[in-house]
């Protein structure tokens, strides 16, 4: 709706520093406009009674709490650290003061604490089982406190064992370091790689140079695996506390959520009043019909420039009236007054205190829409004036009854008179549908609007005619001047062009543009007939393309069929023409000219592999011999291997010798079999096609009525392409995946015939 048009986003950094923990920060992050004015009402009424705590010096204590939801969101079966324990503890006691604080306060702050539940079980178990620190009491644990004290006192025995052994070693310079360190989570000494002659002990580790050795003595061997053994059950019963407090604070997950959730609020809405505060922002009347806005001044104009620095404002909408149009002078805060509004209406409705005078008053709008500082959308390749119409047509379908629509410059971006007429109907057909309307603008229709229409409220900038510098005030019932020529005389514009500019603007100017201008005006019948002559002419150019695409693809189509036509002959030519056949091939497309044809072709076809002839299988290199001829096909002598192939497969490499000498002719006087389901799994969609249509045309000249092609699922493009082929064919009647128990999507079923 335009919110970040009004910086309501950027509002929120400067609320940022008066949130205290965590959780405030969060929901400062989902600080929004209410859904209903009442919500809205709700909240400025516990603000307004946050705001006199505060001024009394009764502000509620707002720890800096930590977030929970990540502790309370752990998988299950994991177990708390106890810091993250104590944490969870000090944040339940945290909102439990809160709670008791609030309550002494009374009001609709007390009964909005109410609802927080302290948990002091949870909070009284937990500083009874752990130390501030998140280490388990002994004084809770009778176990854990003799184990720790069986450790301490093991250690020190082991300690006090090796300190002796390095008294006993020193003069014999075996130590490395007069030191006692750990090894494997045990008690060793540092001494060098020839101690055996002078210490019994086990190695654990070599220095890096390997001139130290780690060495644990026999001596202190057996206290060492009594302390790690106490260590380890130690260890035991502390991870078993842990995890009993860790499930105690998982069973009240539900309400340690909720009260996150209420002391989130809280903590948000005391940063608001202490930033009301700081502001001297008030909360505002929601009531009636009229919009009041007194002494108003712009939050973040407020933040950055100080209240000495930002001029006041009152904007007002009257009752009975539902637009208010905004002039005068550019840079003279039309822009900002508008934005005032805007984002003061969207401060109220989200609850926050607005910097303006207490006896300010707004209307309970709907929503707010925005249209300003349109850019041109070089991401989606429009102008300027385009995107500005889009967002105009997209509030105009939206706005509802009520809604307040914020329009600044409308129209602009295009011809003067054109964009001020669709400014003043954008401006009529928003008030029609019910809505509110505050406008900006230059433009001399929507002043004149401004004027005679009903409903409407005026206002202008004002402007200091001796000074010649904008006031940012706004003065009711008056229509305020652009005052372009004043201003730039204010700058110290070049006074040459101000003149220029003048006398165009009044066409009283000698300036070769000036006189221009009423050529152009004259021109511009001209330019319109040219450009419809243009609009025709870019017609038939694209009506031109169209039929030579058109053409093209005859032609494309033609060479196909005969291409296709080629194939059958060359089919035809590996076996005998019945009348059947020739019956059945006039009922394909291409019937003429493969009628022509046959009647050319001797009844059996003439075969150019002989007995002898050296060939090779398409797609390969490997080469035989031709040894016998069938009537489908040649039995290929490849090496020491026997093979009976087709012939559609074979490919003459070199004649028998006596390359003229007589061509085996075979000849067959019965039907050719029935093409058998094909298969190309495996196969590019360049290498599979030709074998689909080559079986395609093989079935309808035998008459078969089915065909099976295997093409597997893969990635399902070879399928997808072996469809789209099969569409452009008319002799194909329909197709579809074979049945689940013979394949599924694996296989195609092709029906042929006519459609």
């Amino acid at each position: 709706m335009g919110y970040d048009l009004l910086e309501f986003s950027a509002l929120k950094e400067y609320l940022q520093p008066f949130v205290s923990s965590e959780m405030g920060q969060s929901a400062l992050s989902a600080l929004a406009p209410c859904e209903s004015w009442d919500e809205a009402k709700h909240r400025l009424a516990l603000l307004k009674e946050m705001m006199a705590l505060i001024a009394d010096g009764r502000g509620p204590t707002i720890a800096a709490g930590t977030d929970l939801s990540v502790l309370l969101s752990i998988r299950e079966g994991a177990v708390l650290e106890g810091q993250d324990i104590i944490t969870v503890a000090r944040t339940l006691t945290d909102m439990g003061r809160l709670k008791a604080e609030l309550a002494r306060a009374g009001g609709l702050l007390a009964e909005r604490a109410s609802r927080i539940v302290p948990l002091e079980e949870v909070t009284g178990e937990i500083h009874y089982m752990l130390l501030p620190t998140g280490e388990i009491s002994d004084k809770a644990n009778p176990l854990l406190r003799e184990l720790r004290s069986r450790y301490r006192s093991t250690r020190a025995s082991v300690l006090e064992k090796l300190e002796q052994i390095l008294e006993r070693l020193k003069p014999k310079s075996v130590l490395m370091e007069e030191i006692i360190t750990k090894r494997n989570d045990r008690y060793v000494i540092p001494v060098r790689h020839d101690y055996h002659q002078h210490l019994k002990g086990i190695t654990h580790d070599y220095s890096r140079t390997n001139r130290s050795v780690y060495v644990e003595p026999l001596a202190v061997v057996e206290e060492n695996n009594a302390l790690n053994q106490i260590k380890s059950q130690i260890l035991e019963e502390e991870h078993k506390v842990l995890r009993e407090l860790t499930s105690l604070i998982l069973e009240h997950t539900a309400e340690i959520r909720e009260d996150l959730e209420i002391y989130a609020g809280l903590d948000l809405l005391a940063a608001c009043a202490r930033w009301a505060i700081h502001l001297d922002a008030t909360i505002p009347m929601i009531s009636g019909d009229e919009i009041s806005l007194k002494g108003a001044r712009h939050p973040i104009l407020l933040e950055r420039l100080g209240r000495a620095s930002t001029v006041p404002l009152d904007i007002l909408l009257p009752q009975g009236k539902d637009c208010l149009i905004i002039t005068g002078p550019n840079a003279g805060g039309k822009t900002v007054a508008l934005k005032t509004l805007g984002l003061l209406i969207l401060m109220a409705k989200s609850g926050l205190a607005i910097p303006a005078r207490a006896d300010s008053v707004l209307a309970p709008v709907g929503n707010v829409w925005v249209e300003m500082d349109t850019s041109q959308d070089i991401t989606h390749d429009l102008s300027s004036f385009t995107a500005h119409a889009l967002t105009l047509k997209n509030i105009y379908e939206s706005a509802c009854p009520d809604d307040l629509v914020l329009l600044d410059e409308p129209g602009t971006g295009t011809d003067h008179d054109q964009g001020g007429a669709l400014a003043v109907a954008c401006i009529d057909g928003l008030r029609r549908k019910g809505a509110k309307v505050v406008v900006t603008s230059h433009s001399d229709l929507v002043k004149l609007y401004a004027i005679s229409a009903d409903g409407v409220e005026n206002a202008a900038t004002a402007f200091d005619d001796t000074g010649l510098k904008p006031l940012f005030a706004l003065q009711y019932g008056v229509i305020g001047q652009s005052r372009a020529f004043e201003i730039l005389e204010s700058i110290q514009f070049p006074a040459s062009l101000i003149d220029d500019a003048r006398g165009i603007a009044g066409r009283t100017g000698n300036t070769t543009l000036a006189q221009a201008i009423e050529d152009i005006t004259k021109a511009s019948s001209m330019r319109q007939q040219a450009a419809r002559e243009l609009d025709e002419a870019r017609s038939l150019r694209k009506k031109a393309d169209q039929a030579l695409q058109d053409m093209e693809r005859e032609r494309m189509s033609s060479a196909l069929r005969y291409k296709r036509l080629l194939e059958r002959l060359e089919q035809l030519a590996k076996r005998p023409i019945s009348t059947r056949i020739v019956q059945e091939a006039r009922q394909v497309p291409e019937s003429c000219e493969l009628e022509q044809v046959l009647q050319e072709q001797e009844p059996a076809a003439s075969l150019n592999v002989r007995k002898g002839s050296v060939v090779k299988l398409k797609g390969t290199e490997q080469e035989g011999e031709v040894i016998d001829l069938f009537p489908d096909g040649a039995e290929v002598l490849f090496g020491t291997k026997r093979l009976q192939v087709g012939l559609d497969q074979l490919e003459v490499i070199a004649l028998p010798q006596g390359g003229d000498a007589k061509k085996s002719n075979v000849r067959f006087m019965r039907m050719p079999p029935a093409v058998l389901p094909i298969k190309v799994v495996g196969l590019r969609v360049d290498e599979a096609l030709p074998i689909v249509e080559r079986a395609v045309d093989r079935a309808m000249l035998t008459g078969q009525d089915r065909l099976e092609i295997i093409h597997g699922a893969g990635t399902g493009r070879l399928k997808k392409a072996i469809r789209e082929y099969l569409k452009e064919l008319p002799c194909v009647k329909s197709f579809a995946d074979s049945p689940m128990s013979e394949g599924g999507g694996n296989k195609t079923i092709v029906v042929l015939g006519t459609r």
